[in-house]
């Protein structure tokens, strides 16, 4: 059925993301950047590549914060040309991607209105992927976050994709008022739950919300997309509960009272879910990681190979040698799975895995600016993913 009916919808769509891939950055685009000597040097080894001229109305001298910026600029332009070829139900699961940067966007948002700042101040920060109605009011000069969180509530919870995720989360937030979440949450107590909230902990909570609910489209859609897609997500969702519970130890997270808080972070899907999930939950020290990661060969390597960045972490980090955290793992080990998923037809997560390697791209494209101005470039090599890497 796909063989005959996919590409009458999707197939101009799924032709253009193709094309999009012979964009990413080569082998020698990589060594032509790692010779530069200076951030003006990078705009113009860049020009020779597919991002063109998308810096040449920056003024002198450049920051690495506006390279990344005009990145992630151009990759938001190319990201709505193909979502403006959509029909459903691709336009919803393009939907999906973007909500992930609309949390990011909003959290920033809460982060800067708690501390004081106004909005328009970090609109340097906002992933112009995640950009939605109503953002424009809130980052106009005149939009005043700190008069209370009314009209951010409003904004936010009414106006967004992600407003059921941000509801949901307020009343399991204000939960402990009572013994079960409330049926609503009153606009005037927002500002004071949220103000109680640590907001890594919010926004891997939204996240994980938004992770089961474009879990559950991607497999309603069966077929390749399902196959694919289930398990690009199933695997991120594994990942998710490694980082957190990697992170989570040597900090008050591990401690027996917080323990609840920690595994209310684990996705409720995945490979690890429900058997390896369940061992987790219990572990509070590296001996409990590593016995519930035993049945799992793939992860509980991935555990041995960051324990020593852990340790050094905790202990000061002293030493020379350059460790690996959970994160750099996660980094490779998702761009293989994501180059993967161009090898299959007929199927939507060519879209997810094109935006993400782009992501991985500008990631290993910010990396060597920053080694550049630090005049480091020794360590380029180290942290960069190059991604459609020649096959031998």
């Amino acid at each position: 059925m796909e063989l005959s009916m996919f590409n009458v919808s999707h197939g101009f769509t799924e032709a253009v993301a193709r094309g999009l891939r012979s964009g990413f950055l080569g082998v020698e685009d990589y060594r032509r950047l790692g010779t530069c000597d200076t951030l003006e040097d990078m705009r113009s080894a860049l020009e020779e590549t597919d991002y063109g001229t998308f810096l040449q109305d920056e003024p002198s001298p450049l920051l690495v914060s506006t390279i990344s910026k005009k990145c992630y600029e151009k990759l938001a332009d190319e990201f709505r040309y193909l979502k403006a070829q959509t029909v459903e139900p691709l336009t919803t699961f393009m939907d999906f991607i973007a909500r992930e940067k609309m949390i990011d966007n909003v959290c920033m948002i809460i982060q800067g209105a708690l501390n004081n700042k106004a909005p328009k101040e970090l609109e340097e920060k906002i992933h112009p992927l995640g950009i939605f109605e109503g953002m424009k009011v809130i980052m106009s000069e005149s939009f005043d976050v700190q008069g209370g969180f009314d009209d951010v509530y409003r904004i936010f919870l009414v106006d967004t994709p992600i407003g059921p995720y941000f509801e949901e989360y307020l009343k399991e937030a204000d939960r402990d008022k009572d013994e079960m979440a409330r049926a609503g949450i009153e606009t005037s107590q927002v500002g004071g739950i949220l103000t109680k909230q640590d907001l890594e902990i919010m926004k891997t909570s939204l996240k994980k919300a938004w992770l089961e609910d474009f879990y559950s489209f991607v497999m309603s859609q069966g077929g390749t997309t399902a196959e694919v897609m289930g398990h690009i997500l199933k695997m991120e969702a594994d990942f998710r509960v490694l980082l957190v519970t990697m992170n989570a130890l040597n900090t008050n997270l591990s401690t027996e009272s917080s323990l609840q808080d920690r595994n209310a972070l684990y996705p409720n899907f995945g490979y690890l879910y429900p058997e390896g999930t369940k061992e987790l939950r219990k572990v509070f020290n590296d001996t409990t990681v590593r016995a519930a990661l035993e049945p799992y060969s793939k992860y509980l390597q991935y555990f041995d190979q960051v324990k020593d960045f852990y340790d050094a972490e905790s202990g000061g980090r002293g030493q020379g040698t350059s460790f690996q955290s959970i994160e750099d793992l996660i980094y490779a080990e998702n761009v293989h799975m994501y180059e993967m998923a161009f090898e299959q037809q007929y199927h939507f997560g060519i879209f997810y895995a094109w935006v993400k390697l782009r992501e991985q791209e500008i990631r290993n494209i910010r990396w060597i600016a920053n080694m550049v101005v630090l005049n480091t470039k020794d360590h380029i090599d180290d942290t960069i993913v190059p991604i459609f890497q020649p096959r031998m």
